[in-house]
C-alpha cells in the first residue's frame, strides 16, 4: 500500500468527517481509492468493496460480455463515479433476480437495482467493472454503443463463446419453439455471433432488414433453423426461455433514456 504523509492522513480524516465521499477524496488527494479507505474506514466504517473477480470462469465472463453488449451501456461522471448498467423489461424480474446471483460470483459484488416505469436497470458502481468491460468490449464513441459494439478479442476459449452467445440470446434474442433468432443492429457484433456459431458447429442463416426510414439503421438478424434448435439448447443452454414481441435490440434501447439513464 502507498505510504501517506501525516498531513494527507489528517485531511483524510477532516474530509470523512465532514461527510466528503471516498471518491472526492481519492480525487482530491490524488490517491487511489484503496491507499485512502484503509483510513477512511476508521471513521466512516466499511463502505467499500474491492472487486474479486473470478477468471477462472470463462464462460460465466462471456456470458456477462454477451449480455453488456446486448444491453449495457457504461457512464463516468464528472467526479469519476463509474457505472456499469445492465437493462431488463419488467416482465424479466424473476430472470433478474437468478442473473443477480449468478454475477455475485463473477464479481464477489452485490448489483444495485433501479426500478423505472418497465425498465429494470441492474448497477456496478466500480472503475474495475468499467475497465473489464473495456478489456473485452470496443464501441465508436460517436456512435451509439448498439451500432457499432464489437469484441476486441475474438480467438476465445470455447467456454466463452458458449457464455457470450448465452449473453447475447438472453439480452438481445428471440427464443421460442419454433424459432431462435437473434438480432443487432451492429454489423460487426453480427460478425462476433456467426463466427462463434460457426466455430460450435452450429448452422444459422443471416440476413439484413434494409430499414427505410433515416433516423433508424439496419438490423442484422442470425437464425437458428428447427433442425438445430435441441443442438443449440443443449450447447448454449439459455437461462431465460422467452418469447419477445419487440425486436431484439430495441426492447430496452428505444426506452431506457426517457427515464435519465446515460447513452
Amino acid at each position: 500500500m502507498v505510504m501517506l504523509n501525516k498531513k494527507e492522513i489528517e485531511k483524510i480524516i477532516e474530509f470523512t468527517k465532514e461527510g466528503v465521499s471516498l471518491n472526492k477524496i481519492a480525487k482530491i488527494l490524488r490517491k487511489s481509492k484503496t491507499t485512502v479507505y484503509y483510513h477512511f474506514r476508521k471513521i466512516k466504517g466499511k463502505t467499500y468493496y474491492p472487486i474479486n473477480l473470478n477468471l477462472k470462469d470463462e464462460e460465466l465472463i462471456g456470458e456477462f460480455i454477451g449480455l453488456f453488449a446486448g444491453d449495457g451501456c457504461q457512464y463516468k461522471t464528472k467526479s469519476y463515479v463509474y457505472r456499469t448498467y445492465l437493462f431488463f423489461n419488467t416482465a424479466e424480474r424473476i430472470y433478474v433476480m437468478e442473473l443477480k446471483k449468478v454475477l455475485y460470483k463473477l464479481f464477489n459484488k452485490q448489483l444495485s437495482q433501479i426500478n423505472v416505469k418497465n425498465v429494470i436497470a441492474l448497477v456496478y458502481y466500480s472503475k474495475n467493472v468499467y475497465d473489464f468491460v473495456r478489456s473485452y468490449l470496443k464501441w465508436d464513441i460517436h456512435k451509439r454503443k448498439s451500432h457499432s459494439v464489437r469484441l476486441k478479442n475474438c480467438s476465445d476459449s470455447k467456454k466463452f463463446k458458449i457464455g457470450f452467445l448465452r449473453g447475447c440470446i438472453d439480452s438481445d434474442g428471440y427464443l421460442s419453439d419454433k424459432k431462435i433468432n437473434f438480432a443487432t443492429t451492429s454489423r460487426k457484433l453480427a460478425e462476433n455471433i456467426k463466427n462463434f456459431l460457426s466455430d460450435l458447429n452450429v448452422n444459422y442463416h443471416y440476413h439484413v432488414y434494409k430499414e427505410k426510414r433515416s433516423n433508424r439503421v439496419d438490423i442484422h438478424h442470425i437464425n437458428i433453423n428447427m433442425k438445430e434448435r435441441e443442438r443449440f439448447m443443449k450447447i448454449i443452454s439459455p437461462r431465460e426461455i422467452k418469447n419477445l414481441n419487440a425486436s431484439a435490440g430495441i426492447r430496452n434501447s428505444e426506452t431506457k433514456w426517457k427515464f435519465g439513464f446515460p447513452r
